[in-house]
């Protein structure tokens, strides 16, 4: 019997019918009646169905679709298939038109493959054409400063003229002086103690030297001062000279640089003697062209990289050759003057202070310089 319901409630497609109560309904009396059964069961079929659809109908339509779905794909020839490319060719056709950034060296290398490509398989080329540019840079940087040093040296030589139109007494006072090497074998002799000292007030009238100045005589400078005096201590010229190369009375590659750079022109010395013979006082005064030439001579006396120093004048006094001495030097305006004092036969200073009196005594011999201070003075108040 129950077989008989499941059957009698299929549609004819073979799909079960959604209602819930059996096909064949039980009265109270306990018989069927087909009647009923068989006249619900056409109503059924024409009444519209609500709920779940059944299985057999589900699979029904999706076969159905199936069949449009192929007939479709084989009007188009197979277009599914070419879709699909389709879009993975979109896709891909996307993904290269993002945007991306290209670092500086894909752009440097893409640049140097497009140069190599016009210029045809011959990368050589490109190197050869780089390296002229290059040399035709350096080229173009070494003339550009050949150009401006030339500007320059015109630009001094500018200078240089106009200084010497405006002021030709400096002008002619710096010429630079000749260089004499001094002679083979000479003494190198400095003394042992040394003291300096630069310009003073007291020589600014005489700072630079006159244009028209004449070179230095021996009447001049040793005329008046033939014989020095200072307590107890007599001292005599016995020899003098004066000379109108400085370099040749000094040793010392510093020494004599200065001297030629300063204009040097005339240069004087005098040996100075005590009545026993027992010591000795050179004398040593370089013109120079002003206060400026002076100070750096005597920087040059005392110079620790190039020594120098003056040369002694007489051959047979020890005292100026070896052993001990010393010496002071002082800038005097335009001029330097060099006193140089020791015993006669180089031995060490006795416990008196005779070398201290020797050495103040020798200063006298420089009379000339302060008569021309004073001249100087009284020109200017004229």
């Amino acid at each position: 019997m129950d077989e008989y319901v499941k059957l009698h409630n299929a549609d004819p497609a073979g799909n079960r019918t959604s209602g819930r109560r059996t096909a064949t309904e039980h009265h109270p009396d306990g018989h069927d009646h087909p009647a009923e059964t068989e006249q619900r069961s056409s109503r059924a079929r024409h009444k519209p169905r609500g709920g779940r659809r059944s299985t057999g109908r589900i699979r029904q339509d999706t076969a159905q679709r199936g069949r449009r779905s192929a007939q479709q794909t084989a009007d188009r020839g197979g277009a599914p298939e070419r879709a699909g490319r389709s879009s993975d060719g979109s896709r891909r056709a996307t993904r290269v038109r993002k945007p991306r950034t290209v670092d500086r060296v894909s752009r440097f290398s893409a640049s140097a493959l497009r140069k190599v490509t016009v210029l045809g398989d011959r990368p050589e080329q490109v190197v050869y054409t780089l390296a002229e540019q290059s040399r035709q840079k350096h080229g173009t940087y070494v003339l550009i400063t050949l150009l401006v040093m030339a500007v320059i040296s015109l630009l001094a030589l500018l200078a240089a003229l106009v200084f010497q139109v405006l002021n030709p007494q400096a002008a002619t006072n710096r010429v630079p002086a000749p260089i004499v090497e001094p002679p083979p074998g000479h003494s190198t002799l400095r003394p042992e103690l040394f003291h300096a000292q630069d310009q003073q007030d007291i020589f600014d009238p005489i700072a630079e030297r006159a244009a028209d100045a004449e070179p230095l005589t021996e009447e001049e400078i040793f005329g008046s001062v033939e014989e020095l005096s200072l307590g107890g201590m007599d001292l005599t010229l016995r020899d003098s000279e004066v000379t109108d190369t400085c370099t040749a009375l000094v040793w010392g590659e510093e020494l004599a640089q200065t001297l030629s750079t300063g204009a040097c022109t005339s240069a004087a010395r005098g040996v100075y003697q005590d009545g026993n013979g027992e010591y000795v006082a050179q004398f040593t005064l370089f013109d120079l062209a002003d206060a400026e030439a002076a100070s750096a001579t005597l920087r040059s006396l005392d110079s620790p990289q190039s020594p120098g120093f003056v040369l002694p004048m007489l051959e047979d006094v020890e005292g100026l050759h070896t052993g001990y001495s010393q010496a002071t030097a002082q800038a005097m305006g335009h001029y330097v003057a060099v006193f140089w004092v020791a015993r006669a036969d180089g031995a060490e200073p006795s416990g008196d202070d005779s070398m201290a009196t020797l050495n103040v005594a020798a200063m006298d011999a420089a009379l000339v310089v302060y008569e021309q201070v004073r001249d100087a003075k009284e020109g200017e108040k004229d």
